[in-house]
């Protein structure tokens, strides 16, 4: 059997390929509860952010991080010269993905965009640059068997210029970016993402190329320090500003993060270590326990406010249901008095201008004309509003009957016809059969509402303009009305508001005398028969077209 080649120092006491003992002592303090908790994160923020690009990203970066630092661990433990080496060479790969994916993360969370093909192709190259000359003496010129260590080639000087040459670049773009963004959080986020993510690369970057020119390695020690930072960032952006939606998950990183730094003293032998990382895991758990007992006061005291506050809109929602009953119960009332005398004023009126009391002089005759057409008006009105109030009181009754639709929009056409003439329209009805259509209804109240719809469009379509009446058969056993008239037109916006009450829109300055009802009251009788009413108009001045939609009975 070919024997292993061991490092002179090392002895193979763990799993017959490592040598804990040969490590610094806070080797694992420093790189195994970080490596732990970014993976974490890594992974939470990737499923948590529906695997967003920006969520990709960031994993990438911590399995990045986490190989690094595992080619670390077997160059200070691995007791076979032959595993050192390895991971001395493949070291450089690691190393140039973590920062790649930093800047590729960075940009697409601060620009929300993914970067342009030229930089992914600049990218890859470089990478595809560095995994060919892994095994070559431009990335290790020789290794040191007695010390068990590399010597670097020409090649990592360029790494390192690569590196630093990331660094101000970031910082520009993720500043430059977020001053621009005119959301104050989003504002925020962006460059506490970028800040904590510069400081992790610098630290990284320093610790790594000080412990080769001072040949000194322990310094690499220190590297995991700027992905703390980093880390503690985004956890902060994360509970603070609710970045990538995870507040909770923020602050189950940072217990995680002291379960992990309390684990990693099984690793340690000496007791004099041992008090010192107890200190420092004393001291991280103050401050981690400082913000979540802030954090726990923050959250019951926004809950106390939400409780005050959804008591005091409980109160105010019933007496504003109060104030709808006392209001629709004095519109009842008040209707209710109105119609009485409005009856006997168009009765009386109607009499005088039939000459039921004797010869009307044609100037007395005018005037009583207007007070009967006023009368006829108010008392529609008035009508409308005992409808409005029946309904919003749960009051409206309907008598459902099949009856002959067709024939009813006929003869109201016709109706409506001789005060479309008076005003100089064309109105015309037209159906696309020969036999009529019949609908299970309340005939009196969908009269009413083709009497509103035809009224509405000689209101305001101006004189000379057409008016054109329809009934037809539309797909899955619908009988279609339309209306559709060359008038004053409606624009898209106010269209959507029109048949909700009160609601005029335009029409309110050309004709004063509406109620603003028709349209709601329209609705409601249509939704109550399970049908549909609608409008069309490609907008101002370009006329309008209504449509009623209600189930057909078997022909």
């Amino acid at each position: 059997m070919n024997e292993v080649l061991l490092c002179p120092d090392a002895i193979p006491n763990v799993l017959g390929m490592f040598d804990f003992s040969i490590a610094p002592r806070l080797l694992f303090y420093s790189y195994i509860p970080i490596v732990f908790i970014s993976l974490i994160m890594g992974f939470l923020i990737f499923f948590k952010d529906k695997f967003s690009l920006r969520g990709s990203l960031f994993l990438t970066l911590t399995i990045s991080f986490a190989f690094w630092v595992l080619s670390i661990l077997f160059q200070w433990t691995a007791a076979g010269a032959g595993l050192v080496h390895f991971s001395w060479q493949i070291l450089a790969l690691f190393e140039v993905l973590v920062y790649i994916s930093s800047f590729y993360f960075v940009y697409v969370y601060v620009y929300k965009k993914d970067l342009g093909p030229f930089l992914k192709i600049f990218f890859f190259l470089f990478l595809i640059v560095v995994s060919l000359l892994l095994p070559s003496e431009y990335m290790m010129r020789e290794f040191d068997l007695i010390n068990c260590q590399s010597v670097l080639g020409l090649f990592w000087g360029a790494i390192y210029v690569f590196e630093f040459a990331l660094l101000p670049i970031i910082l520009f773009l993720g500043i430059s970016k977020s001053h621009k963004i005119p959301d104050p959080i989003e504002r925020k986020q962006s460059m506490i993402i970028t800040i904590g993510n510069v400081l992790f690369l610098a630290i990284f970057a320093l610790s790594n190329i000080v412990g080769e020119i001072t040949q000194q390695y322990e310094f690499n020690l220190f590297g995991p320090i700027g992905m703390v930072l980093f880390l503690g960032l985004v956890t902060y952006s994360m509970v603070r500003y609710k970045a990538f939606n995870m507040r909770l998950i923020g602050v189950q990183v940072l217990v995680l993060a002291l379960v992990a730094l309390v684990f990693s003293l099984l690793f340690i032998n000496s007791l004099d270590v041992i008090h010192v990382i107890i200190v420092i895991t004393l001291g991280l758990l103050s401050i981690v326990g400082y913000f979540l007992i802030r954090g726990v006061m923050r959250e019951i005291r926004q809950k106390e406010r939400l409780t005050v506050l959804s008591n005091s809109l409980s109160e105010a929602n019933e007496k504003l249901k109060d104030l709808d009953k006392l209001k629709t119960e004095f519109l009842s009332l008040a209707s209710h008095q109105l119609r009485s005398p409005l009856t006997a004023i168009t009765g009386y009126t109607s009499m005088l201008l039939d000459g039921s009391f004797g010869e009307v002089q044609p100037k007395q005759k005018e005037a009583i004309d207007r007070v009967f057409e006023s009368s006829r008006h108010l008392t529609k009105v008035v009508e409308d509003l005992l409808n409005v109030s029946k309904i919003e009181q749960g009051g409206m009754k309907y008598e459902m009957k099949p009856f002959d639709f067709t024939e009813a929009v006929s003869t109201l056409s016709a109706d409506l016809s001789v005060t479309a003439e008076k005003k100089g329209l064309k109105l015309k009805f037209s159906t696309d059969s020969s036999n009529n259509y019949f609908v299970n209804g309340d005939m009196e109240k969908i009269c009413q509402v083709i009497i509103n719809l035809i009224d509405n469009s000689i209101k305001y379509t101006e004189t000379g303009g057409s008016i054109d009446v329809s009934v037809t058969y539309s797909p899955l056993d619908r009988v279609l009305l339309s209306i559709k008239d060359t008038g004053m037109g409606i624009e898209p916006s106010i269209a959507k508001t029109l048949f909700q009450k009160f609601s005029r829109g335009e029409g309110g300055k050309v004709n004063t005398g509406g109620s603003g009802l028709g349209l709601y009251l329209a609705k409601e009788i249509i939704d109550a028969h399970k049908g549909k009413i609608w409008l069309e108009s490609k907008g101002k001045g370009k006329g309008t077209e209504f449509y009623v939609e209600l189930s057909a009975l078997d022909r």
